[in-house]
């Protein structure tokens, strides 16, 4: 076939939402009158420039009928991650994708991303400051006015990925006995990330780069503890040889954020960072500055072809490292090691079709020097000639001492240990489909202290009674113990103590998924949660040697000096026993309980135009820790007053 012209495409997608919410009445408040209605318009739309690049545009958009982010508890202080849903950022995420290290072997370190899309349309950086009998309305995310990407790749190996937003100003609404005030949570903002690469060598060599920035209009908003101009950027390179078997690679990151003294002081002392720490004689807080830069990197050398693979490298992050403005990191002031090495059995033997042993190695050390953590992990992964599928494997740690585990205290021991883990999966072509995931775990102290600190299970079932209609259930049930877990720190004259109790911490979930393709236009999907994470404190101690080798002498108990105001909820310590207190604390414990629930019938009526109808429900409640975890659950989800948000969207699709 000669003389066929691409046709240059032009896409337009107009939108229009009809919203109605219920929720719980309180009284009093004027913004939580029990129901809500909103009614919104945008547009999507695409224009296609070559065959190979095109833009993506969208204005107003609206998430609506996106599956919630499912529940989680953390108590360490790190970050969660959330993968992206939304559609308009999910379409060419690979061009626009910079993770900072991506090992075999894993770690905390490979979420670690100079472009992270959830920071974009996420909840406001402020909260108004209430007086008594004032109430307010604070958006639950910030709007996205606008947002344009040009993306593709060209016949001769260049992607090219740029992609510019602009969020809006957002205000809470505060209202006081009828008068009316407003306060600025959000700046404009403007996020701009540009990135490209380069196949070259048939693909053997690929080089690259990226840049992102973002903007905050603080001007006039009381939001100066926010980083004015935050900017990233990296180079990468990627050599293949031996038929793509070998390959080595590297990677260079630098960032820069500006602000104010206060915005600039609040990152080094932030979480992640943490430049106050007594014991870090390598680090100091610039009570004066007004920027702050560092760099990271990741160096690579593996074998991915034939039999037997391996991949050893060193991923590093200075103090100076901030990407949290438009990409995600966990931590920096680290410089890690990882090796994985792992032999595959490609063809069947004896009950095996496949067979996988793998053996990973893990170091860490801080900028200082200080050698921080070491782990080793063997393991194996099968497919039996019954089509089931096992996983199971050993994890050893040798050496965990954590500069995050006091937030902002000195560095802590923390118990080595041990743990077994399986993953165990019946015939994924059945109807039927089962399967069981567990973790066994244990701390040890030089042979003194041997206590269980994490039991999980998880089971997995999958029913297709037909190629159209499939429902999973997916139960889990968490058990963490912990000897250490940090409390508060607090003064004592000139002193400072750090307060840490042993933890028992109970996590119940149950994830729903059902999908129905009544016609290949109709559609219908459902997704719920229930969720609840019981947190009990217990054995309160201060810590008073946090390098000790021996467990029992990084500490003192405090139940002595301790007295506890049930009214109050506060435990109150009379440390040198005179009879005044001396410092005193909340009692922690807390349960915390949420349900999340989408039902979503989508209709393609024509090509590329959609109808969906969703139904949303969720309740967020705090039980009471005192309580059995299954009755707290049950008890708060469904005796509580739901909220329910009921969303049309209507889309039609203009080619032109």
């Amino acid at each position: 076939i000669n003389g066929i012209k691409p046709q240059k495409q032009l896409e337009i997608q107009p939108y229009v939402v009809a919203q109605a919410s219920s929720f719980e009445k309180e009284e009093g408040n004027p913004f939580a009158d029990g129901s809500d209605t909103n009614l919104a318009v945008g547009i999507d739309g695409k224009i296609g420039v070559t065959s190979d690049f095109v833009v993506d545009f969208t204005i107003n958009p609206d998430f609506g009928q996106v599956e919630a982010d499912p529940s989680v508890v953390r108590l360490d202080g790190f970050q969660n991650f959330f993968g992206e849903r939304r559609p308009f950022f999910v379409e060419n995420n690979n061009i626009f994708d910079y993770q900072a290290t991506g090992s075999a072997a894993g770690g905390n370190y490979d979420n670690d991303n100079l472009f992270y899309s959830r920071r974009i349309g996420a909840s406001p950086h402020g909260y108004p400051d209430l007086g008594n009998n004032e109430y307010a309305d604070v958006p639950s995310n910030t709007s996205i006015l606008g947002a344009a990407k040009f993306s593709g790749k060209s016949k001769k190996g260049l992607s090219i990925g740029v992609l510019e937003t602009v969020t809006a100003k957002e205000v809470a609404n505060i209202d006081l006995l009828g008068e009316k005030r407003t306060e600025v949570v959000e700046p404009l903002t403007n996020y701009f990330v540009g990135r490209v690469q380069q196949d070259l060598n048939g693909g053997n060599t690929v080089f690259g780069g990226i840049l992102t920035s973002v903007n905050r209009k603080l001007e006039d908003t009381n939001l100066d503890y926010l980083h004015k101009n935050a900017y990233s950027g990296g180079l990468d390179f990627l050599q293949y040889w031996d038929n793509q078997r070998w390959q080595v690679s590297g990677k260079l990151i630098f960032s820069r954020v500006e602000g104010t003294n206060e915005s600039i002081r609040n990152t080094q002392n932030s979480f992640g960072h943490y430049r106050q720490r007594p014991d870090a004689q390598h680090l100091e807080v610039d009570e004066n500055a007004t920027s702050l830069s560092g760099t990271g990197g990741t160096l690579k050398i593996a074998k991915f072809g034939g039999n037997w693979k391996f991949e050893n490298g060193v991923t590093w992050r200075s103090p100076g490292l901030e990407l949290n403005d438009i990409g995600f990191m966990n931590n920096n002031d680290e410089i890690n090691h990882f090796f994985w090495t792992g032999y595959r059995f490609t063809q069947p033997f004896s009950i095996f079709r496949n067979l996988g042993l793998n053996f990973n190695l893990w170091n860490r050390w801080d900028f200082s020097g200080k050698h921080l953590h070491q782990s080793t992990n063997v393991n194996f992964f099968t497919q039996l000639k019954n089509f089931y599928f096992v996983n199971m494997g050993l994890y050893k740690e040798f050496k965990d001492i954590s500069n995050q585990a006091l937030f902002g205290g000195p560095a802590l021991r923390r118990s080595s240990g041990s743990g077994f883990f399986f993953y165990i999966a019946s015939d994924q072509r059945k109807k039927i489909r089962v399967s069981v995931n567990g973790f066994l775990g244990g701390a040890d102290d030089n042979g003194q202290d041997n206590t269980v600190t994490g039991r999980n299970v998880g089971f997995g079932l999958t029913i297709q009674p037909t190629n159209a209609f499939n429902i999973s259930l997916q139960p889990s049930i968490n058990i963490n113990d912990r000897l250490m877990q940090y409390v508060t720190t607090t003064s004592f004259g000139d002193d400072t103590r750090y307060v840490v109790s042993s933890l028992d911490q109970n996590t119940l979930s149950m994830t729903i998924r059902l999908n129905y393709n009544i016609t290949p236009d109709l559609t219908i999907q459902y997704y719920g949660q229930p969720f609840i994470s019981r947190v009990r404190y217990f054995d309160y101690k201060r810590i008073t040697d946090p390098s000790a080798h021996q467990f029992h002498d990084r500490y003192l108990t405090l139940d002595a000096d301790m007295s506890y105001d049930a009214a109050n909820s506060v435990f109150s310590i009379d440390e040198n026993r005179d009879g005044l207190t001396d410092y005193s604390f909340e009692e922690p414990d807390f349960s915390f309980i949420q349900f999340r629930s989408n039902l979503v019938a989508r209709w393609e009526y024509v090509p590329g135009s959609e109808l969906f109808l969703v139904w949303n429900q969720g309740t967020t409640s705090s039980g009471d820790p005192a309580d059995d975890i299954l009755p707290s659950l049950t008890d708060n989800v469904f005796n509580n007053k739901i909220t329910n948000i009921f969303l049309v969207k209507w889309t039609y699709r203009f080619l032109l």
